[in-house]
């Protein structure tokens, strides 16, 4: 009982000690507000140059020409972007016009010959393959 009482007083003490604390005034400090800059020490530039000597080996360098990098038929065609696949062919029975589903990213399409759907033209087709153009580049797509 003599423990809870002690207890209890350390704690009645401390909040009261901690409602009226003694705190000194906070000293407040002068500037001068005279700025001075330090002036500015000029900068030596410095050049990279080549080095013709290796400074490990002490052996003179080999001159690397340059090649003209060859480029390729099929490096110079852009690669289409969009998706293209033959669903197949769709025909009347006494008629000879062909009309032919073109899948053009993930969108079905009936087109006929010449006809262009989502900036890819139709050119020519049949049963097992057609031949599409996009950007200027021929495309032969067969039936899934």
């Amino acid at each position: 009982m003599a423990t809870v009482i002690i207890v209890w007083g350390i704690i009645g003490y401390k909040i009261i000690n901690g409602m009226s604390p003694d705190a000194s005034p906070l000293k407040v400090q002068e500037f001068n507000n005279a700025f001075k800059p330090k002036a500015l020490a000029e900068v030596d530039p410095f050049y990279i140059q080549d080095v013709e000597v290796d400074p490990f080996l002490g052996t003179l360098a080999s001159v690397k020409k340059k090649q003209n990098p060859r480029k390729l038929a099929a490096d110079l065609k852009p690669k289409p972007s969009k998706i293209i696949s033959y669903g197949g062919i769709v025909k009347k029975q006494k008629s000879s016009e062909q009309v032919f589903v073109v899948n053009i990213n993930n969108s079905q399409y009936l087109l006929k010959k010449g006809q262009v759907a989502d900036s890819i033209k139709l050119i020519r087709g049949n049963i097992k393959e057609i031949v599409v153009r996009y950007n200027n580049i021929s495309q032969t797509i067969k039936r899934q």
